[in-house]
């Protein structure tokens, strides 16, 4: 797993920070994808990073099995 301070060092927000923010958009009812875009262009984050983060919250939100 990405330790919170590579997250940070490489976007600025440690994990708790990008699941706040994932929290409040609604993933869980907007999915995957729309998280993913939201992440590029709200928060400026390439498309590595964007999975990366939605890939994480969604993990440990319940919302994603470890071994999808």
């Amino acid at each position: 797993m990405i330790s919170d301070e590579a997250v940070q060092n490489a976007t600025g927000k440690g994990w708790a920070e990008w699941f706040a923010v994932l929290d409040e958009l609604g993933v869980e009812e907007k999915g995957h994808s729309h998280a993913v875009r939201y992440l590029r262009e709200h928060h400026g984050l390439d498309e590595i990073w964007a999975e990366r983060v939605a890939r994480r919250y969604e993990e440990d939100r319940g919302l994603r099995s470890l071994m999808a």
